[in-house]
């Protein structure tokens, strides 16, 4: 079941390369990979709906679009496709439009099983199954570049099929490659490859060359015990923070201000072995959205429109009561939440002023507890809200913008190089591949 949600993370690992994906080469050899992804985040924005609303079309063709969806593709190819994947179940009308939707995700099972029957559903070729396949194992630990190729192998395809999934996934920017002078060969990694849980992130970096340990154990430590905590409280230099970035250590995401006006928060990576008992997946950085949202609120803000007194004690009332609010920042500030589906705000009628309803518990239970790690729950701490978030960008979008550097590029060469011999160690009595 495990190997299951690691396909169904990888696909997700995909979803969030696809704005980086520019070559129309590329788009098409991965075109139901890509698919896949926007589906399940189309079904995952409307997660929840279901407990007090009975979706409406206009407001399921809205999340379509969210996700990067059109009518058409939606009705034709998409909506099908998860109906027959036992995710979701509608009705159209007389014209054949959709008129009522109602969504089943992480019912019958998780959204990382689902996405992988998803993808079934829409008849992936072979070559979709090898670039699937090698996405997966980057992630899994460090491999030289024909082992890497032999294990994709040993899943039943052949050396071509292997070496253009490896070729694809290296344009997408999904593996990366570094050059092992021990091995006379690239090393092939993804970025996702901290999160597996296979070894102790930070038993492992306390064993690197002091150098390399110094620059990188204390700033992971930092994002490990304080999630979202704010990009200019990070310890570490610029080039420790840069390597850190581009190599997956830490994963940053910015929310920009309607003003121009931008905070970057710092998240550890994605652990696996916790993400496998959530009814959704991380990999959609859900949670992210929700804490830095909050942060944002708390450390860039305007007064005098529902002044936030304490980000814990807010998300807390929200969680136990469904809702807060009334309140006029409600109405303006979380337009990104809405369109996620996390939250839904309801205006108060001939009113400026709108309450806060949630739509997502688990996102906010979780993050909750992010924000408690990082900020003052006591209530004592005064938040003013200046501007409203206008826009996100994700941990992915943030490592592929990051200027390359040499001090950082030796840094993430040692870590990366050293995390292959030891996830080499940590498996050697039970080889996941044998």
């Amino acid at each position: 079941m495990d190997e299951v949600k690691r396909l169904g993370r990888a696909i997700a690992f995909v979803h969030q390369h696809e704005p980086n994906v520019t070559s129309p080469f590329v788009k098409a050899e991965i075109e139901i990979l890509l698919l896949t992804g926007r589906a399940m985040d189309f079904a995952a924005r409307l997660k929840g709906y279901n407990s007090f609303i009975r979706l409406p079309s206009e407001m399921v063709f809205q999340f379509a679009q969210f996700a990067g969806l059109g009518r058409h593709e939606l009705q034709q190819v998409v909506l099908p496709a998860l109906k027959r994947a036992n995710i979701v179940d509608y009705t159209v009308d007389q014209d054949g439009n959709v008129s009522e939707l109602e969504e089943y995700v992480g019912v019958s099972a998780s959204l990382l099983e689902q996405t992988v029957v998803l993808f079934e559903s829409l008849n992936p070729t072979r070559s979709d199954r090898a670039f699937l396949n090698s996405v997966e194992l980057g992630a899994i630990a460090p491999l030289a570049r024909t082992e890497h190729l032999e294990r994709i192998s040993r899943r039943g395809f052949s050396s071509e099929e292997a070496e253009r999934a490896l070729t694809v996934t290296r344009a997408v920017g999904i593996n990366q490659a570094l050059l092992s002078a021990e091995l006379n060969e690239d090393v092939i990694f993804s970025p996702y490859v901290w999160g597996t849980g296979q070894i102790d992130l930070a038993s492992f970096l306390q064993k690197l060359p002091p150098n390399e340990r110094d620059a990188l154990l204390d700033m992971s430590q930092q994002v490990l015990m304080t999630p979202g905590i704010s990009f200019n409280r990070l310890k570490g230099s610029p080039q420790a923070i840069l390597s850190a970035r581009r190599s997956g250590l830490i994963q940053s995401a910015t929310v920009h201000s309607a003003s121009g006006g931008q905070s970057t928060y710092a998240f550890s990576p994605l652990l696996e072995t916790a993400d496998n008992t959530l009814a959704t997946s991380e990999a959609l950085h859900q949670r992210k959205l929700f804490v830095a949202h909050i942060l944002f609120g708390h450390e860039q803000a305007r007064a005098g429109l529902g002044r936030i007194l304490s980000p814990a004690i807010l998300v807390n009332s929200l969680i136990n009561r469904g809702q807060v609010g009334p309140a006029t920042n409600i109405k303006t500030d979380y337009h990104l939440l809405e369109a996620a589906g996390i939250v839904s705000v309801r205006p108060v009628d001939d009113s400026d002023r709108a309450y806060l309803r949630l739509v997502k518990p688990e996102i906010a239970k979780d993050g909750l507890e992010w924000i408690r790690r990082i900020t003052d729950s006591s209530g004592a701490e005064t938040i003013k809200l200046r501007q409203s978030p206008s826009d996100f960008t994700t941990p992915e979008q943030m490592r592929m913008a990051a200027e390359d550097d040499g001090e950082a590029r030796e840094l993430t060469r040692a870590a990366v190089l050293e995390l292959r011999k030891e996830t080499q160690r940590a498996t050697r009595r039970d080889d996941p591949w044998a």
